[in-house]
């Protein structure tokens, strides 16, 4: 069952409201198109099946990502954009909440969600886009990565709802969100931040002075951008506001640096930055090319001067699934030198999600970019950026431009297949 065009807008409302549903307060409204059917508990949110997820504990989602770069975006996000529910991210809502008069209660009744809206309208497609990716990367939705709550999203939705053995509404409310949730953290996220260097927490102090995280600015901020900028990583310009961008390239240093990658400037990456010691490319040679470190979960980027930008990567994962045929096909990224055979600007649908822009090396795979990209490998085996970082580095490649892959690629590789 499609939900009707009418009540679409209203999709936000319940992405974002179901997110937090147990996360720090109760949810006692029901959801527009669709019925009560949730409960607040002490370990979270206990669905119709009876089971309790506490969303704070699953680790990262796409969806809580968005909200937190919405917030951020607003100036009232104090906290590391990590896509994890905790503390900073009630905080966040609670100043929004105070700044527009609404009661502070830190969670996203339907009054907060209006005014999100209404102060980012791009609000709803961010969100839209994290539930997409999620659904995406479970299987269950095969179109375009849009924002657009389409009948496409819509039946993915009721698929969800289907094998989650809960009625099938097609609206996302606080129950299908915790069965969503649920699933995506046992069949994606468990497990993937573990092993050396890929640590996504940081145990300094909160309000330690001598740490810069997302929601800062300041002359601070900006120092840590220029130096950043310097050695050749992408921070969204030299602005003193530590967005995304900033937090992305922190990351990408961390990772070069074989730091906690959490994209948090603490006491250790500032010590680094001043005395990088991590290696650069392998090759001296002047581009366009790529090189990809599949053990940092790094690209270097080689333009025609031969000026080295260092990016965020995600690449295969090395778990078992099943394609769009029934296949049972393993999460490779192939090594080797390749070369681009073909790109194609824009979204491309592909069978297991949507590319952006991608530069296909070899058949299928292709490095492109994507609205997820986490400190660990999570990919299907594409070579995924983020959608800003290959707006630069889709122009520099033509046709031709050298892709070399190397380190330890995770999974069979006899079992590997092109995927996203």
């Amino acid at each position: 069952m499609r939900a009707p065009a009418s009540l679409r807008p209203l999709f936000l409302s319940g992405i974002l409201v179901a997110a937090v549903v147990g996360c720090g307060g109760d949810d006692s409204g029901t959801e527009a198109g669709g019925s009560s059917s949730t409960t607040a508990t002490t370990a979270g949110t206990t669905t119709t099946t009876g089971k309790a997820v506490d969303f704070a504990a699953l680790g990262e989602s796409p969806v809580i990502k968005y909200l937190q770069e919405t917030l951020d975006t607003l100036g009232f996000f104090p906290g590391t954009i990590d896509g994890v529910y905790g503390p900073q991210t009630e905080a966040g809502l609670a100043a929004f909440q105070r700044s527009v008069g609404l009661p502070v209660t830190s969670q996203l009744d339907a009054a907060t969600v209006a005014a999100l809206a209404k102060a980012s309208p791009a609000a709803q497609k961010y969100a839209v886009r994290a539930l997409q990716t999620e659904l995406v990367e479970l299987g269950l939705y095969k179109d375009t990565i849009d924002g657009v709550m389409g009948p496409e999203t819509v039946d993915a939705i009721e698929a969800l709802q289907s094998e989650a053995g809960l009625p099938q509404t097609g609206t996302l409310d606080g129950a299908t969100f915790g069965a969503l949730q649920q699933r995506y953290f046992d069949e994606v996220t468990k497990g993937s931040s573990t092993g050396p260097g890929s640590s996504t927490t940081t145990t300094a102090p909160s309000n330690d002075p001598n740490i810069l995280k997302p929601g800062m600015d300041g002359a601070a901020v900006q120092a840590l951008q220029q130096s950043l900028t310097t050695l050749g990583y992408r921070t969204g310009g030299v602005d003193g506001a530590y967005g995304a961008a900033t937090a992305s390239a922190v990351m990408a240093f961390q990772k070069h640096e074989g730091l906690s990658r959490d994209g948090i400037a603490g006491p250790d990456v500032m010590s680094h930055l001043s005395a990088p010691t991590g290696a650069g490319p392998k090759s001296s040679a002047v581009g366009p090319r790529v090189e990809v470190d599949l053990d940092r979960q790094i690209a270097f980027v080689i333009d025609g001067s031969g000026t080295v930008t260092t990016i965020n990567v995600s690449t295969g994962s090395g778990d078992d699934y099943t394609d769009a045929d029934g296949t049972a096909d393993v999460a490779y990224t192939p090594t080797g030198d390749f070369t681009v055979y073909e790109k194609d600007p824009g979204n491309v649908v592909a069978p297991l999600g949507t590319l952006y822009s991608p530069l296909y090396f070899k058949a299928g795979w292709a490095m492109h970019g994507s609205p997820s990209v986490p400190g660990y490998p999570a990919s299907h085996g594409c070579v995924r950026v983020s959608d800003e970082d290959q707006d630069f580095v889709y122009p520099l490649m033509p046709v031709g431009a050298a892709i070399s892959i190397y380190g330890t690629s995770l999974g069979d590789p006899s079992r590997g297949a092109p995927g996203f």
